[in-house]
């Protein structure tokens, strides 16, 4: 991609409507209005205003794309409703019937998507900066929106958008992320990629779980302790056969 290409994740959680998934339609918002994002950006109204009309399903010549995770060589379907709304970026997708279109659905059905993000060009103003950030961005060019089986790609907050379930630690939601992505590659009829990225994902969450450990078991002041990853591993492989179990 050139480097004009940048990503942004929708802070909003995935939803879809259960009853449009047996026909392939999927609904969700690739970007949010009016609150700062991990890189200190806020996306305002009117900002796709231009791309939706020139790019958009329903132009004359409609260039926006629905991926997985940022890939162009996972299409997941056509687009037919792109439209801003007071909440953000909408839009209404026809899920292909090949493969990663399939896997996609299983996946939806599965609760693995949880995020969106967007692949976009700033259009600049007089006064912006692309290495700065607090950026207020007025308008954009879309090249994509993402649904996404992991988080954002900013690596300084891996955590950001990951919506814990009521009654549970950051620490608990990860636990079971993590068991339902490991019974989803066990028992799903997905293809050798699909479970590929996944099992990827699944070491990225095993790897915020260490973290949160770590950060949850500091030793009191004056302490020289070292942290025990591999005895946190045990725990933690042990807490998620309990949920294998249960």
């Amino acid at each position: 991609m050139e480097n004009i290409y940048n990503y942004k994740t929708a802070v909003i959680p995935a939803s879809f409507k259960d009853a449009d998934l047996k026909t392939g339609i999927v609904t969700g918002y690739f970007s949010a209005f009016g609150n700062k994002d991990s890189d200190g950006d806020t996306i305002m109204p009117g900002a796709f205003t231009k791309t939706i009309i020139e790019r958009g399903p329903d132009s004359k010549q409609p260039r926006i794309k629905h991926l997985l995770n940022h890939s162009p060589e996972q299409p997941l379907g056509k687009l037919l409703v792109l439209k801003e709304d007071a909440k953000g970026l909408y839009y209404e997708s026809k899920i292909g019937n090949h493969t990663a279109g399939k896997e996609f659905i299983k996946m939806v059905e599965s609760d693995l998507i949880t995020e969106h993000s967007i692949g976009y060009k700033v259009i600049e103003p007089d006064n912006y900066n692309p290495w700065g950030k607090g950026d207020i961005l007025t308008e954009l060019m879309l090249w994509e929106g993402s649904s996404l089986t992991a988080w954002g790609a900013n690596s300084q907050t891996p955590l950001t958008g990951l919506k814990q379930k009521a009654g549970k630690s950051l620490a608990e939601t990860l636990l079971l992320k993590h068991a339902a992505v490991e019974r989803f590659c066990k028992n799903a009829d997905i293809s050798d990629d699909t479970i590929e990225s996944l099992l990827i994902y699944n070491k990225q969450l095993f790897q915020a779980i260490i973290q949160l450990t770590n950060e949850t078991t500091q030793p009191a002041p004056g302490a020289a302790t070292v942290p025990d990853n591999k005895r946190r591993a045990k725990i933690i492989a042990g807490t998620l056969n309990a949920y294998f179990i249960n």
